[in-house]
C-alpha cells in the first residue's frame, strides 16, 4: 500500500517540532551540562544504597534499604518494574532523548495524538502541543527533579484521547489507545497524577455515557463503556507490580491510619491520611488563580525584590535599601517556585471555547475547571470541605493545588476546538452578535483586571500584614512610625507595579487572541498563515514566562540553572564527619573495588571526573552493605539524604515514610535531641576542664575554645534513649568534625530480661522510651495483641546475640542463651515481608517498643535470619508481564485490523 506523503506530513513535522524545541530549550545539556536538580539530588542520596547493592550483586534488585528512616521498603523510592513491558516502551517512546527533553517530547506528542483522536487539524493540535509542552507546571517541576510526575502528566492527554475516540466512533481502536496510555500513566509510579487523572476521565467519561444516552445509541453505548471497562483492567493489571505493593505499603505509612489518639508536642498528628495544613500549605491564597492568567498576579516565587532591577528602578530611594530584601511573591502558599501558567492568549482561546463550541464536551470540562480552581485553593470553602473528608484518598496526597493539571489538559484542548472549529466554518459561529458579546465578555475581563490590581486582593502577605502592624505599635517615635508606614507603602507600590506590568502583558496577548478571531471569522485571509501565527504567538507566550524559570542564558559566563555533568555526578562531598566514620569502621575491600570498577557503567557516575572522591563513594557503598549500625546528623535530620548517601541514616527525605516511625520521631525526637545536648555539653565541660588554660582568660575567649572542641564520643542518658534503641552508633553534630561516638548505642539485637504489656496504642508510645521503664536494652514495652508469644519466658542475663551478616534483605544472627527469650532488633517492624527463621524454621515474630521487630528465642545456640519475602512482588511480577503483554497485543492488534480496513480493495 501506498503511503499518502499528504496525510503522514503533519505527523512528521510534529514528531521534528517536539524534539527540535525542548532540544533547543534544554540546550545545555548536549553541551556538557546538567539541570540543577533539588530532587535528583534527594533521590540520589536515598537510593545509594539500592544502586550500590543492584551493582554489587550482578543486577539484582533489593525491595528494603536501611539507608533512610532506620529502614523502610523501596517501592516507592527506586524499584525497578521490570515484569511490566509498557515501562521499556516508554522508554522507547522518548527515543533516547535526554530525559527532560524525552519527557518534554512525550507531552507535546501525547496532546498532539489527543487531538488528532477529538480529530482536530493536525496543525492546530501541534499548537495546542506546544502550549502543553512549555506549560509552567512541566517546567517547574522538571527544573526541581520531580521527573515521574512531569512524565505521568504527560501520559493525561493521550488517555484521555483514548476514552474520547472510544465514545465517539472507534470504540476499538479508542480502546486500545486509552489502555495503552492509562498504563504508561499509572507506570509512571505518580499515582497523585494517576488520581486526578481519574477525576478527568470520570466527569468527561459520564458526560460523554449522558450524551449517547440522550441519542438513544444503547448499541454504541454498551459496546465503548464494555470495550473502556476491559482497557482500564489490562492497564491496572500490567502495572499490577507497582500497585500491589503501594497499596500494602500505603497502610504502614503517613497515608494510613494512626492508632493514636493523643497529639505530640507540635500537635500534627492526623487519625487517617495526611493532616490537612500539610496538604494546603502549598495550595493558593485568595485570589492567587490569577495566576494561571498572569503569572505575576502574586509575585510569581521567592526571590528578592532587589533582584528585579525594574522594580528597584522605580522604588522609592528613602525605602530602597530595605525594600530590596523584601520578598517578590506575596501569594498565599508557604513557599513558592513559580505560577502554574497556561498562556494568556490560550486561555482566552479556551474561555471563547466554553462560550461558542457546540460540542457536548464543553459542560464537563467548565465543571472540572470550576472543581480545580476551588480545589487549589487553601482556603476552606465547601468544595475543599467535602473533598478534604469525604472523598476517598483525597487526604493520601499533598499539595492538592496539583489539581491544576487538569487545566494543562483541558484549556489547549478546548482552545484548539474553538480554533479548529472556526477553521472549518462551522455555521453556528456566524452569529454576528454572539459573536461581539463573547469578545466583549474577554476582552473587558482582561481590561479589567489591569486596571483595577486591587481586584487581586491584598499586596501584602498574611505574615507581612501582621509584622507591619506589630512594627508601627513597637515605634519609639513619630518619625519612625511614618518610615514603617512608607516603607509599607513602597512595598506595596512596588508589588502593584509588577502585578501591572504582567497584566498588561496578558492583556495584549487577549487582544492578539480577539483579533485573530475576530479576522478567521469575518474575512478570508489564508486560513494557513493565520494558524501559523497562532503557534507563533503560543510559542513566544509560553516560552518566554518558561525561560523565567529555567534560565538558559550564559551572558554572565554561566547558566544559573544548570551545573557541569560532573558537578551532577558526585552530588554530595565527603565531609570530615563521614571521613571520621569510615576510618573508625573496617569496609570491605573487595566489595569496594567491585563497586568502584562498576560505577563507570552507571549512568549517576558517567561524567564524573574525580577519581579521588569515587573511590571514596565506592568504600562508603562496601561499608554500608557489610555492616549494621545508623548515623543520626543533626542537620535537617528529616529532611535531607546527605547523611543516607553515605550511611544508613535515622532520618531521611521521602512523603511515604513508616507512619509508626514518623509518630515515633514527633513525639520522642525532641527530647531526645535535648538529651543529647546535655550530653554533649558536659562531655565538653569534662575535656574544657582538663586544659592547661592562662588565668587571665576573658568568657569571649573561653566560650571560643568550648564551641571548638570536638568530643570523641559521649553516653547517652534515658532522656536520650531513642538514639540508643535505633543503635546511633555515630552522630554528627558539625560535619566539619569528627563524628561522634554514641557509647551507649544498643547495637543491632539484643535480649531483654523484662517484658511490659500495655493495652493500646496510646500507652504503647508513653511507656515506650519513658524514663521510668527503664533501659530499652532491659525491657521492651509489648502491645497487648502480641500476649500469646510471650508465654513461658525465662531469664537469663549472660545471654548474647551477636551480628553475623548484613544485606538489605536479609540479616543473620548467632545467639546463646539458657532460657527461652525475647530478642529485639534494631529493625523496623513492617510484618507485610519480614519474615524470621530460627535453625531455618519460620518463627512469628512482633512489634516492640512501638518500632521495632523482636521474637522469642529457645534455649541454646541458635542461628536466626531475617528475610524480606513479600508475596505481593511474585504476584504482582506474574500479572504484570500478562497484563502489559495484552495491552500490547491489544493495541497493535487494533491498529493492525485499521491498516487492513484501510487498504484499497483490489480487482480480481
Amino acid at each position: 500500500m501506498k503511503l499518502n506523503l499528504k496525510s503522514i506530513l503533519p505527523h512528521l513535522v510534529a514528531v521534528v517540532l517536539f524534539v527540535v524545541l525542548p532540544s533547543i530549550y534544554f540546550s545545555p545539556l548536549y553541551k556538557g551540562y546538567s539541570l540543577k536538580q533539588s530532587d535528583i539530588r534527594q533521590f540520589q542520596g536515598m537510593s545509594k544504597e539500592i544502586f550500590d547493592y543492584k551493582l554489587a550483586h550482578n543486577g539484582a534488585q533489593t525491595y528494603w534499604t536501611n539507608a533512610m528512616f532506620s529502614g523502610m521498603p523501596s517501592y516507592q523510592i527506586s524499584a525497578e518494574q521490570d515484569a511490566n513491558w509498557l515501562t521499556k516502551v516508554d522508554q522507547l517512546i522518548k527515543l533516547g532523548l535526554p530525559r527532560p527533553v524525552g519527557i518534554l517530547f512525550i507531552s507535546m506528542l501525547g496532546f498532539y495524538i489527543l487531538g488528532l483522536c477529538l480529530r482536530i487539524n493536525p496543525w492546530l493540535s501541534m499548537i495546542g502541543a506546544v502550549g502543553v509542552g512549555f506549560s509552567t507546571i512541566n517546567i517547574l517541576y522538571i527544573g526541581a527533579g520531580h521527573m515521574s510526575k512531569v512524565n505521568a502528566i504527560a501520559y493525561m492527554a493521550p488517555a484521555l484521547g483514548g476514552m474520547l475516540l472510544a465514545f465517539r466512533g472507534r470504540w476499538l481502536l479508542g480502546a486500545g489507545v486509552f489502555a495503552f496510555f492509562l498504563g504508561l500513566n499509572i507506570s509512571a509510579n505518580h499515582l497523585q497524577m494517576t488520581y486526578y487523572l481519574g477525576f478527568l476521565l470520570a466527569v468527561i467519561g459520564i458526560g460523554e455515557v449522558l450524551r449517547l444516552a440522550l441519542a438513544k445509541n444503547w448499541s454504541y453505548l454498551i459496546k465503548s463503556v464494555a470495550a473502556l471497562v476491559v482497557a482500564a483492567v489490562l492497564s491496572l493489571l500490567a502495572n499490577a507490580s507497582l500497585l500491589l505493593s503501594t497499596l500494602e505499603y500505603s497502610k504502614y505509612t503517613t497515608r494510613g491510619t494512626s492508632e493514636l489518639s493523643i497529639k505530640p508536642a507540635n500537635g500534627t498528628q492526623a487519625k487517617e491520611g495526611l493532616s490537612t495544613d500539610y496538604i494546603l500549605e502549598y495550595n493558593y491564597g485568595k485570589n492567587e488563580i490569577l495566576s494561571i492568567y498572569a503569572p505575576d498576579a502574586k509575585g510569581a516565587k521567592d526571590e528578592l525584590l532587589g533582584n528585579d532591577e525594574q522594580v528597584m528602578a522605580n522604588a522609592d530611594y528613602t525605602y530602597s535599601e530595605q525594600l530590596a530584601q523584601m520578598n517578590r511573591y506575596w501569594g498565599g502558599q508557604r513557599m513558592s517556585g513559580g505560577a502554574f501558567y497556561f498562556g494568556a492568549f490560550m486561555l482566552a482561546l479556551f474561555v471563547l471555547g466554553l462560550i461558542f463550541v457546540q460540542d457536548a464536551l464543553r459542560w464537563p470540562v467548565l465543571i472540572l475547571s470550576i472543581l480545580a480552581i476551588f480545589l487549589a485553593s487553601n482556603q476552606l470553602n465547601t468544595i475543599n470541605d467535602f473533598f478534604l473528608h469525604k472523598v476517598p484518598m483525597y487526604t493520601k496526597f499533598r499539595d492538592s493545588k496539583m489539581i491544576l493539571v487538569l487545566l494543562q489538559v483541558m484549556v489547549p484542548m478546548m482552545a484548539m476546538l474553538f480554533l479548529d472549529r472556526l477553521v472549518k466554518q462551522e455555521a453556528y459561529l456566524a452569529n454576528k452578535k454572539a459573536q461581539l458579546i463573547g469578545l466583549g465578555v474577554v476582552l473587558g475581563s482582561a481590561l479589567l483586571l489591569f486596571a483595577v490590581p486591587s481586584i487581586s486582593g491584598s499586596f501584602l502577605g498574611h505574615d507581612e500584614v501582621k509584622q507591619f502592624a506589630d512594627a508601627a505599635k513597637q515605634a519609639k517615635d513619630a518619625a519612625q512610625a511614618s518610615y514603617i508606614s512608607g516603607l509599607k507603602q513602597a512595598l506595596i507600590s512596588a508589588r502593584i507595579d509588577i502585578y501591572k506590568a504582567d497584566m498588561q502583558r496578558s492583556l495584549l496577548l487577549v487582544i492578539l487572541a480577539a483579533a485573530l478571531v475576530f479576522v478567521l471569522i469575518r474575512t478570508q485571509l489564508n486560513k494557513l498563515i493565520l494558524v501559523a501565527l497562532a503557534g507563533i504567538i503560543v510559542l513566544a507566550d509560553q516560552w518566554s514566562v518558561a525561560k523565567r524559570y529555567l534560565d538558559t542564558d550564559d551572558s554572565t559566563g554561566e547558566y544559573r540553572s544548570y551545573q557541569t555533568a560532573d558537578a551532577a555526578s558526585l552530588p554530595y562531598a565527603v565531609s570530615p564527619a563521614d571521613l571520621s566514620i569510615l576510618a573508625r569502621e573496617k569496609s570491605n575491600q573487595g566489595m569496594a573495588t567491585s563497586l568502584r570498577a562498576a560505577y563507570p557503567t552507571f549512568e549517576y557516575y558517567q561524567n564524573a571526573t574525580d577519581q579521588q572522591t569515587l573511590d571514596l563513594y565506592a568504600r562508603f557503598g562496601a561499608l554500608n552493605l557489610s555492616s549494621n549500625y545508623r548515623v543520626f546528623n543533626l542537620n535537617g535530620t528529616m529532611a535531607e539524604t546527605n547523611t543516607s548517601f553515605f550511611h544508613k541514616s535515622i532520618g531521611g527525605y521521602h512523603g511515604a515514610k513508616l507512619k509508626r516511625y514518623q509518630e515515633l520521631i514527633d513525639f520522642k525526637l525532641p527530647a531526645a535531641m535535648q538529651g543529647f545536648s546535655t550530653a554533649l555539653n558536659a562531655a565538653k565541660n569534662e575535656k574544657f576542664r582538663s586544659l592547661l588554660l592562662p588565668a587571665d582568660i576573658t568568657k569571649e575567649q573561653a566560650q571560643k575554645i568550648f564551641d571548638s572542641l570536638s568530643v570523641p564520643e559521649v553516653k547517652l542518658a534515658e532522656s536520650a534513649e531513642l538514639f540508643n534503641l535505633l543503635n546511633a552508633k555515630y552522630i554528627i553534630s558539625d560535619p566539619s568534625k569528627p563524628a561522634i561516638l554514641n557509647a551507649t548505642a544498643n547495637g543491632p539485637a539484643w535480649f531483654v530480661q523484662e517484658v511490659k504489656q500495655v493495652a493500646t496504642a496510646n500507652e504503647e508510645m508513653r511507656q515506650t522510651l519513658n524514663a521510668k521503664t527503664g533501659s530499652t536494652k532491659k525491657s521492651a514495652v509489648v502491645h497487648q495483641e502480641f500476649r500469646s508469644f510471650l508465654r513461658g519466658l525465662g531469664q537469663d542475663s549472660s545471654a548474647t546475640i551477636d551480628f553475623l551478616s548484613y544485606d538489605p534483605q536479609h540479616l543473620v544472627y548467632r545467639s546463646a542463651s539458657k532460657a527461652k527469650q525475647v530478642a529485639v532488633f534494631s529493625e523496623m517492624y513492617y510484618p507485610a515481608g519480614w519474615n524470621c527463621y530460627v535453625d531455618g524454621k519460620l518463627s512469628p515474630s512482633f512489634r516492640v517498643d512501638y518500632v521495632l521487630r523482636a521474637v522469642v528465642v529457645p534455649a541454646g545456640s541458635h542461628r536466626i535470619d531475617w528475610k524480606f519475602e513479600p508475596s505481593t512482588l511474585g504476584t504482582g511480577r506474574s500479572l504484570s508481564m500478562l497484563g502489559s503483554g495484552l495491552v500490547l497485543v491489544l493495541l497493535f492488534g487494533v491498529i493492525g485490523l485499521e491498516w487492513k480496513a484501510t487498504k484499497p480493495k483490489t480487482e480480481a
